[in-house]
Protein backbone atom coordinates (compact mmCIF):
# COMPACT_ATOMS: atom_id res chain seq x y z
CA UNK A 1 0.00 0.00 0.00
CA UNK A 2 0.96 3.65 0.08
CA UNK A 3 0.63 6.58 2.44
CA UNK A 4 -2.48 8.71 1.87
CA UNK A 5 -2.66 12.49 2.05
CA UNK A 6 -4.60 12.21 5.33
CA UNK A 7 -2.04 9.80 6.75
CA UNK A 8 0.84 12.07 5.80
CA UNK A 9 -0.85 14.95 7.59
CA UNK A 10 -0.99 12.89 10.80
CA UNK A 11 2.78 12.46 10.61
CA UNK A 12 3.43 16.24 10.56
CA UNK A 13 5.10 16.12 7.17
CA UNK A 14 7.80 13.65 8.18
CA UNK A 15 6.78 11.38 5.31
CA UNK A 16 5.23 12.40 2.01
CA UNK A 17 2.00 11.24 0.40
CA UNK A 18 2.51 8.20 -1.83
CA UNK A 19 5.39 6.69 0.13
CA UNK A 20 5.10 2.86 -0.21
CA UNK A 21 4.30 0.87 2.92
CA UNK A 22 4.73 -2.83 3.67
CA UNK A 23 2.55 -4.76 6.15
CA UNK A 24 3.80 -5.13 9.69
CA UNK A 25 6.41 -7.87 9.97
CA UNK A 26 5.49 -11.17 11.60
CA UNK A 27 2.25 -12.77 12.77
CA UNK A 28 1.92 -10.51 15.80
CA UNK A 29 1.85 -7.20 13.97
CA UNK A 30 -0.23 -8.46 11.06
CA UNK A 31 -2.69 -10.14 13.42
CA UNK A 32 -3.26 -6.95 15.40
CA UNK A 33 -3.68 -4.93 12.21
CA UNK A 34 -5.90 -7.44 10.38
CA UNK A 35 -8.28 -7.79 13.35
CA UNK A 36 -8.18 -4.07 14.20
CA UNK A 37 -7.07 -5.02 17.72
CA UNK A 38 -5.00 -1.89 18.29
CA UNK A 39 -7.01 0.05 20.88
CA UNK A 40 -7.06 -0.48 24.67
CA UNK A 41 -9.42 -3.26 25.78
CA UNK A 42 -9.18 -5.00 22.41
CA UNK A 43 -7.16 -8.08 21.60
CA UNK A 44 -6.67 -10.94 19.18
CA UNK A 45 -5.97 -14.64 19.42
CA UNK A 46 -3.94 -16.30 16.66
CA UNK A 47 -4.49 -20.05 16.80
CA UNK A 48 -2.73 -22.44 14.45
CA UNK A 49 0.43 -24.49 14.90
CA UNK A 50 1.20 -22.27 17.89
CA UNK A 51 -1.19 -19.98 19.74
CA UNK A 52 -0.88 -16.52 21.15
CA UNK A 53 -3.11 -13.80 22.52
CA UNK A 54 -2.36 -10.10 22.40
CA UNK A 55 -4.29 -7.70 24.61
CA UNK A 56 -3.84 -3.94 24.28
CA UNK A 57 -3.43 -2.50 27.75
CA UNK A 58 -4.93 0.62 29.28
CA UNK A 59 -2.09 0.77 31.81
CA UNK A 60 1.32 -0.94 32.11
CA UNK A 61 1.38 -4.22 34.05
CA UNK A 62 2.22 -3.83 37.75
CA UNK A 63 4.47 -6.90 37.85
CA UNK A 64 6.76 -8.95 35.63
CA UNK A 65 5.62 -12.44 34.62
CA UNK A 66 7.67 -15.01 32.68
CA UNK A 67 4.43 -16.17 31.02
CA UNK A 68 3.75 -12.74 29.49
CA UNK A 69 5.75 -10.64 27.03
CA UNK A 70 5.10 -6.92 26.83
CA UNK A 71 5.18 -5.73 23.21
CA UNK A 72 3.46 -2.88 21.37
CA UNK A 73 0.90 -2.15 18.69
CA UNK A 74 2.16 -0.59 15.43
CA UNK A 75 1.30 2.78 17.02
CA UNK A 76 3.28 2.00 20.18
CA UNK A 77 0.50 1.15 22.67
CA UNK A 78 1.63 -1.36 25.35
CA UNK A 79 0.35 -4.85 24.65
CA UNK A 80 0.45 -8.02 26.73
CA UNK A 81 1.32 -11.13 24.73
CA UNK A 82 0.84 -14.71 25.88
CA UNK A 83 2.57 -17.09 23.47
CA UNK A 84 2.34 -20.89 23.64
CA UNK A 85 4.32 -23.27 21.44
CA UNK A 86 1.56 -25.86 21.03
CA UNK A 87 -1.93 -25.54 19.59
CA UNK A 88 -3.27 -27.57 16.65
CA UNK A 89 -0.25 -29.81 16.01
CA UNK A 90 -1.68 -32.72 17.96
CA UNK A 91 -5.09 -32.26 16.31
CA UNK A 92 -3.30 -32.43 12.95
CA UNK A 93 -1.60 -35.68 13.98
CA UNK A 94 -4.90 -37.31 14.95
CA UNK A 95 -6.65 -36.03 11.83
CA UNK A 96 -3.95 -37.78 9.79
CA UNK A 97 -4.67 -41.03 11.66
CA UNK A 98 -8.40 -40.77 10.97
CA UNK A 99 -7.78 -39.99 7.31
CA UNK A 100 -5.47 -43.01 7.03
CA UNK A 101 -8.14 -45.22 8.61
CA UNK A 102 -10.75 -43.91 6.17
CA UNK A 103 -8.42 -44.59 3.24
CA UNK A 104 -7.73 -48.15 4.40
CA UNK A 105 -11.48 -48.65 4.75
CA UNK A 106 -11.87 -47.64 1.10
CA UNK A 107 -13.25 -44.17 1.69
CA UNK A 108 -11.29 -41.12 0.55
CA UNK A 109 -11.82 -37.94 2.57
CA UNK A 110 -10.79 -34.45 1.65
CA UNK A 111 -8.63 -32.92 4.36
CA UNK A 112 -11.02 -30.02 4.94
CA UNK A 113 -13.98 -32.42 5.28
CA UNK A 114 -12.11 -34.46 7.87
CA UNK A 115 -11.31 -31.41 9.98
CA UNK A 116 -14.87 -30.11 9.76
CA UNK A 117 -16.22 -33.48 10.86
CA UNK A 118 -13.83 -33.72 13.81
CA UNK A 119 -14.36 -30.14 14.99
CA UNK A 120 -18.13 -30.45 14.75
CA UNK A 121 -17.99 -33.74 16.65
CA UNK A 122 -16.40 -31.90 19.59
CA UNK A 123 -19.56 -29.80 19.94
CA UNK A 124 -21.66 -32.96 20.33
CA UNK A 125 -19.95 -34.10 23.53
CA UNK A 126 -22.36 -34.21 26.44
CA UNK A 127 -20.44 -36.31 28.94
CA UNK A 128 -18.38 -34.77 31.75
CA UNK A 129 -15.19 -33.00 30.61
CA UNK A 130 -13.01 -35.30 32.74
CA UNK A 131 -14.12 -38.30 30.64
CA UNK A 132 -11.10 -37.56 28.45
CA UNK A 133 -8.13 -35.27 29.11
CA UNK A 134 -5.42 -34.54 26.56
CA UNK A 135 -2.03 -32.82 26.63
CA UNK A 136 -1.00 -31.51 23.23
CA UNK A 137 2.66 -30.79 23.95
CA UNK A 138 4.52 -31.83 20.84
CA UNK A 139 7.16 -29.27 21.83
CA UNK A 140 8.29 -27.92 25.16
CA UNK A 141 5.94 -25.40 26.73
CA UNK A 142 7.63 -22.65 28.81
CA UNK A 143 4.30 -21.18 29.98
CA UNK A 144 3.54 -24.51 31.69
CA UNK A 145 7.14 -25.20 32.75
CA UNK A 146 7.46 -28.22 30.42
CA UNK A 147 10.89 -28.60 28.80
CA UNK A 148 10.11 -31.35 26.26
CA UNK A 149 7.07 -32.41 24.29
CA UNK A 150 5.07 -35.37 25.63
CA UNK A 151 1.64 -35.63 23.96
CA UNK A 152 -0.75 -37.64 26.08
CA UNK A 153 -4.39 -38.76 26.13
CA UNK A 154 -6.09 -40.08 29.26
CA UNK A 155 -9.64 -41.23 29.84
CA UNK A 156 -11.56 -42.16 32.96
CA UNK A 157 -12.93 -45.67 33.27
CA UNK A 158 -16.68 -46.01 33.51
CA UNK A 159 -17.40 -42.70 31.79
CA UNK A 160 -18.98 -42.25 28.39
CA UNK A 161 -16.17 -41.85 25.89
CA UNK A 162 -16.31 -41.59 22.12
CA UNK A 163 -15.25 -39.44 19.20
CA UNK A 164 -17.10 -36.40 20.55
CA UNK A 165 -15.45 -36.55 23.97
CA UNK A 166 -12.06 -37.28 22.42
CA UNK A 167 -12.23 -34.30 20.07
CA UNK A 168 -13.58 -32.00 22.76
CA UNK A 169 -10.49 -32.83 24.82
CA UNK A 170 -8.25 -32.10 21.82
CA UNK A 171 -9.86 -28.71 21.21
CA UNK A 172 -9.79 -27.84 24.91
CA UNK A 173 -6.11 -28.65 25.24
CA UNK A 174 -5.29 -26.51 22.20
CA UNK A 175 -6.42 -23.50 24.27
CA UNK A 176 -5.65 -24.63 27.82
CA UNK A 177 -2.09 -23.34 28.14
CA UNK A 178 -3.12 -19.95 26.79
CA UNK A 179 -5.61 -19.83 29.67
CA UNK A 180 -2.69 -19.86 32.15
CA UNK A 181 -1.42 -16.53 30.87
CA UNK A 182 -4.87 -15.06 30.37
CA UNK A 183 -5.76 -15.84 33.99
CA UNK A 184 -2.72 -13.84 35.10
CA UNK A 185 -3.92 -10.87 33.08
CA UNK A 186 -7.54 -10.98 34.21
CA UNK A 187 -7.18 -12.19 37.82
CA UNK A 188 -3.86 -10.71 38.99
CA UNK A 189 -3.65 -7.60 36.82
CA UNK A 190 -7.42 -7.08 36.40
CA UNK A 191 -7.06 -6.37 32.68
CA UNK A 192 -10.44 -5.82 31.06
CA UNK A 193 -11.33 -6.70 27.48
CA UNK A 194 -14.31 -5.63 25.41
CA UNK A 195 -13.38 -7.47 22.22
CA UNK A 196 -11.18 -10.49 21.51
CA UNK A 197 -10.99 -11.53 17.85
CA UNK A 198 -9.81 -14.99 16.78
CA UNK A 199 -7.99 -15.85 13.56
CA UNK A 200 -6.11 -18.86 12.23
CA UNK A 201 -6.81 -22.48 11.35
CA UNK A 202 -8.40 -23.28 14.71
CA UNK A 203 -11.39 -21.13 13.73
CA UNK A 204 -12.00 -22.44 10.20
CA UNK A 205 -14.87 -24.75 11.13
CA UNK A 206 -17.75 -22.33 11.86
CA UNK A 207 -18.67 -22.10 15.54
CA UNK A 208 -16.41 -24.83 16.91
CA UNK A 209 -13.12 -23.11 17.66
CA UNK A 210 -14.91 -19.91 18.65
CA UNK A 211 -17.08 -21.68 21.23
CA UNK A 212 -14.18 -23.65 22.70
CA UNK A 213 -11.95 -20.57 22.90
Amino acid sequence: GSLTKEGAARLNGQLKEGVPFAPAEGDAGTGMTATNAVSPRTGNVSAGTSIFAMVVLEHPLKNIYPEIDVVATPAGAPTAMVHCNNCTGEIDAWAAVFMEFAEKAGFFMQKAACYNLLYRAALEADGPPQACVAYNYLAGEPVAGIEQGRPLVMRMLGMRWGLAEFMRAQLYTACATLRVGMDILTQREHVEMQCLTGHGGFFKTPGAGQKVM
